[in-house]
Parts: structure tokens; sequence; C-alpha cells
């Protein structure tokens, strides 16, 4: 048998039941009139698959690990996720204005370097996003919006788009 770093593979008392269960089961059958060669076949099928089952069922897990769920916050995941909280009636919740901010603050700082939060730059963001919509992302109390208001919000947030150096002429694809 081989040995792992931290011990056997095969645990030995129940190896040694299954050798002796394919030793009783070569016998039963040879006991009913079948030769010796095919007793010991049986024997030996009996072994094997029981040493392989012990294997299995005693060693590590044989599934595929599952890799853990990452979600930035500005992913379209996020987005999707805030519209489907919406509600038809009543306005928009705080927690889905929430998520609206966190999202257009990742966002911002990672396209434009530009803070929601620092007031020197609200110049720089009203000129990536509308004045209205900055004013909501913004505002410290929970403004009272309709759903085509926060549609509009979450519209300018997500047209978010990094800014480009390139000419008109670098644009273009080559032939």
């Amino acid at each position: 048998m081989g040995r792992r770093p931290d011990g056997p593979i095969v645990n030995p008392r129940a190896a040694a039941g299954v050798v002796v269960l394919a030793v009783i089961a070569s016998a039963i059958v040879w006991f009913f009139g079948v030769g010796v060669p095919l007793s010991l076949a049986v024997g030996g099928v009996v072994a094997a698959v029981g040493l392989t089952w012990t294997a299995i069922r005693d060693g590590p897990s044989l599934t595929w690990p599952v890799p853990p769920v990452r979600s930035a916050p500005g992913a379209r995941r996020g987005l999707s996720e805030t519209a489907w909280a919406l509600r038809s009636r009543g306005g928009v919740p705080e927690r889905a204005l929430g998520r609206a901010r966190a999202v257009a603050r990742h966002r911002l700082r990672l396209l434009h370097r530009l803070d929601l939060d620092d007031p020197g730059d609200r110049a720089a963001i009203e000129a990536v996003l509308p004045p209205t919509v900055v004013a909501v992302l913004q505002s410290e109390r929970r403004p009272e919006l309709d759903l085509a208001a926060f549609g509009t919000v979450l519209s300018a947030v997500e047209a978010l788009a990094p800014p480009t150096d390139r000419t008109a002429t670098e644009r273009q694809p080559r032939p």
C-alpha cells in the first residue's frame, strides 16, 4: 500500500476485511462447484472492487472544488440585482439607492479616479454624469425618487465609460 505524508491511503483494517471477504466469496463459489481458477477470479474481482470502494470512501473528496463567487461592486450583476429590488409603487427603497451609490462610487473611482464623496471632485463628476444624477447620488437624506428618475440614475451610472485620449483617426479600424 502506498503512503501519503499524512498516513496510509487505505485503512489497513478495512483492507484486511475486504481480503477476508474475497477469500470467503472464493470459497463459497468453489463450494457450489465452480472450478478453482474461476473461484480465484471471483475472489480477485471482489477484492478489487472492495479495495477500490474502501480507497474512494476513505480518501479525499473527488468532487471539483467550487470557486467562490466574487462580485465586484461595479459589475452588471449588481445593477441587475438592484433592478429586481425595485417596487412599482412607493418609490425606490433606500437599499436600492444605496446599491446604486456604491456602484457609482466604484465605477467613478475605477474609471475616472474621482471620489463621489469629495466635494472637490463634484465639477469633474458633473462632466461625466448629468448634474441631476450627481445630486441624487450625493444627497445625504433619501430623496423621493420614482422609478423613472431612478432608471435615469441607473442608465447614467451604467453608461460611464473610461476616458479616451485617442484621436478620431486612431479609433477607426485599420484596413
